[in-house]
């Protein structure tokens, strides 16, 4: 159904992907496949309904990250608990292929990595395991991160290093890097740091875009007639001026709608829970940078209707009565760019999502 606010897992509950869909079956034939795209756009979804249509020809390991957007920094015990959980989702075949490496006991049915002493597991000799695995099989095996961009928090490991290892050498190991703060992903990648053990290695990507006008009211009609519901154009028209295309958002207001049976408790619900997301996500991105919480409140209040560098430096001075050097302006947006809450079109900054501008 279009409008479940859970994830989708299979095809028929996905709206207008299929491009989407065939262009990362293809691209992860290469080692790297990142999957890319605003909050609430379906990436999980997308990459969820390959996973369980593919799963005769590929062994899938999905780690979901949301988990640490809370943490303000990450440990390498962390990254081996998630990998356990993923690793005690699959066949006990695959178990005992893995039994014997340092670091890794098996018993039973259930798999335990340990993550901490001389005999804590090694992330290059489990991918060459997994890689041999895959290559007996005759099948790829591929690892995805959900919300990739958390791992930039990871303190005391590289993960970047045992990455770039499979890259070079593993042709049965593939990895799917999906994220929602666009810039940041690339931030953890390093990808243009000569001094990063990914500097150099192309990367195949897949954006997941927001629905445009026509798509969104065509989502709305789909999902109503699911239910066998008519509404009117100006209805649906009136919801897209709202919140705009986010598959999500359109979602929650169908979802709403069938609920309360009255499109404006439907739309006046879809906004309040819109907004208290956005605060929580804003909140998040704050933690670590509690020293400039007010400066980047006065970027979104600025910017939330659209703005250049200049009304941005300009209303810091003003609210703190002093100057403020370009270098730091420069960053703060930055950042805020680089977490998807702002977006630069020529020299103009605005708000990524319709709903951003009315947290602030």
């Amino acid at each position: 159904m279009l409008f479940d606010p859970s994830p989708k897992e299979t095809r028929r509950d996905l709206f207008d992907r299929e491009e989407e869909i065939n262009k990362i079956l293809q691209r992860v034939n290469f080692p790297i496949t990142l999957v890319l795209g605003l909050r609430r756009t379906g990436k999980s979804s997308i990459v969820k309904v390959i996973m369980n249509e593919n799963r005769e020809n590929a062994l899938w390991l999905y780690l979901d990250l949301r988990k640490f957007e809370t943490r303000e920094y990450l440990t390498y015990k962390d990254i081996v608990i998630e990998l356990e959980k993923a690793f005690n989702s699959l066949p006990k075949w695959v178990k005992d292929f893995i039994k014997g490496l340092r670091g890794i006991s098996v018993s039973g049915v259930e798999v335990r990595f340990n993550w901490s002493g001389e005999e804590k597991i090694e992330l290059s000799q489990l991918f060459d395991r997994l890689s041999e695995l895959g290559e007996r099989n005759g099948k790829k095996v591929i690892i995805v991160f959900d919300e990739s961009q958390e791992l930039r928090k990871l303190k005391g490991y590289n993960i970047l290093n045992p990455i770039a290892y499979s890259f070079d050498n593993l042709k049965f190991l593939r990895f799917i890097f999906t994220g929602s703060q666009i810039g940041m992903v690339y931030r953890f990648l390093k990808l243009k740091d000569p001094e990063s053990p990914l500097f150099g290695r192309a990367m195949t990507e897949v954006v997941i875009n927001p629905f445009d006008r026509e798509k969104s009211i065509e989502f709305l009609r789909r999902g109503f007639e699911e239910n066998n519901i008519s509404v009117k154009d100006e209805i649906l028209e009136e919801v897209y001026e709202n919140v705009g295309g986010i598959p999500g958002w359109l979602t929650y207001y169908g979802f709403n709608f069938i609920t309360e049976r009255d499109h404006k408790k439907a739309l006046k619900k879809t906004i309040e829970m819109g907004v208290s997301s956005i605060k929580e996500e804003f909140d998040n991105f704050l933690i670590g940078r509690e020293g400039g919480k007010e400066r980047y409140y006065e970027i979104m209040k600025v910017c939330k209707k659209g703005c250049r560098w200049r009304d941005v430096k300009t209303a810091i001075e003003v609210a703190e009565g002093r100057k403020v050097d370009d270098k730091r302006v420069t960053e703060l947006i930055e950042n805020l760019v680089d977490a998807s809450f702002l977006k630069k079109t020529d020299d103009i900054y605005e708000p990524t999502d319709p709903l951003i501008a009315q947290v602030f």
